[in-house]
């Protein structure tokens, strides 16, 4: 068997979805992503989407995006490669996750999971709805 340079599979638009209280548990599946852009020569985007109420009521997301930003363009440098900051405020983060799919051509989604909780047994993770419901490959990690 011969080694293989490229994916099986076109690879041009990769999304990493990442929730910023718990942006640790998502290092890996940016570096994932990162790690399967190069020999493809895919772009990178990392997402994340707040709620548009903010986390109380006298904050705007907005205020997060500064933040956002800085974790992107850091995550960029330590990994020597571009990635796109994506900034989304919704309640429906999987209904966002699938909207930025579509408007972006998404073809490949690389996301990180927890252990399940009671909540997820019922209504699912986000990383299992995306893959329940995304029209492109979903690679998800599982955390610690």
């Amino acid at each position: 068997m011969t080694e293989q340079t490229t994916p099986p599979f076109p690879i041009t638009q990769i999304l990493v979805p990442v929730d910023m209280r718990h942006k640790e548990a998502s290092r890996l599946a940016i570096e994932s992503a990162v790690y399967l852009a190069g020999p493809a020569g895919a772009n990178v985007s990392i997402l994340t989407v707040t709620n548009p109420l903010g986390t109380h009521l006298t904050e705007m997301p907005e205020a997060r995006k500064p933040e956002f930003d800085a974790f992107v363009a850091e995550e960029a440098e330590r990994l020597g490669h571009a990635i796109t900051p994506l900034f989304e405020s919704h309640e429906a983060v999987n209904e966002t996750i699938q909207k930025v799919i579509a408007k972006h051509g998404v073809d490949f989604v690389v996301m990180a999971t927890h252990h399940p909780r009671l909540t997820d047994h019922l209504f699912g993770s986000h990383a299992s709805q995306t893959a329940l419901h995304a029209n492109c490959s979903v690679l998800i990690l599982r955390g610690g």
